[in-house]
Parts: structure tokens; sequence; C-alpha cells
């Protein structure tokens, strides 16, 4: 049962990853190259998808991670316990920063229009990269602590 959690929740979990994954290779590069207008509208399209999936796709991680903790901590499996507890701390210190920082600024943008924009717009998508930075470090240590735990399960 524990490796059908553990399997379970490394597919949920990589959902999550796998968008600062795709930042790391092309978008955040991608982004920073695009003017204003093109930038906004970006943003906004990414946003409008974003808000309907991301809900879900957290929500089933963070389901699929406690029951990976309750199932580890009842079949005394330690390491498999301890790296799901610091996977579980890293996903809720991504979606702290999400709530708390992200998200008020895609609020933002999304008040904005192609046309008319702030002429300090770039400030924002710095903002937005440098907290997704942080994001995308604590995640990929959550997830490479779930490998470590599934591969060397002890």
């Amino acid at each position: 049962m524990i490796r059908v959690a553990i399997i379970t929740n490394l597919l949920a979990y990589s959902t999550v990853v796998s968008q600062p994954l795709f930042y790391i290779v092309a978008l955040t590069s991608a982004q920073r190259a695009m003017s204003g207008s093109a930038y906004v509208e970006l943003r906004q399209r990414i946003n409008a998808v974003m808000n309907r999936r991301v809900p879900a796709i957290y929500l089933i991680t963070l389901v699929t991670i406690l029951v990976l903790l309750v199932l580890s901590w009842r079949a005394g499996t330690l390491r498999v316990l301890i790296t799901t507890i610091v996977a579980l701390l890293c996903l809720v210190a991504d979606i702290a920063l999400m709530v708390r920082e992200n998200v008020p600024i895609n609020g933002v943008i999304d008040r904005w229009s192609t046309t008319n924009y702030p002429g300090d717009w770039d400030v924002y998508r710095s903002k937005w990269f440098a907290i997704f930075g942080y994001r995308q470090v604590v995640l990929l240590v959550g997830f490479i602590s779930l490998l470590f735990g599934a591969v060397f399960q002890g």
C-alpha cells in the first residue's frame, strides 16, 4: 500500500513541480525578453488558466502527501516519513509564498491592459520572478526529498 501511495504522491508532486521546471528551462528567459504589452497579455492568459487548475492540483498533492505521511508513520518507514515531512513543509512554504506574494502581483497585472500598463511594469515582473525563484528552489528540494524517500525506502 505504501508503494502505491509513494507513486501517487510522486505523480501529484511532479505536476506541481513541473511549472517551476518549465520556467527554469524556457519561460523565464522568454518572458524577460518580452515587451510590456506582450508580457501583460501572456501573464493574463496564464493567470486565467492557472486560477482554474492550480487549486485542484495543489489539493490533490496535499491529500496524497498526507496519505503518504500517515502510511509511512504507521509502517514505521522512518526514511520515507522524514522525506515526506520535508516535502510537505516545502509544499506548504510554496503555497504560502504563492498566496502571499505571487497571487497579489497576478491580481495587479490582471487589472492592466495591453495598451494601458504602468511604466514600471518590469518592476512587477522582476518581483514576481524573484518570489517564484524562491518557490522553485523550495519545490525542487521537496521533490528531490520525495525521490530520495522512494528510492531509498529502507
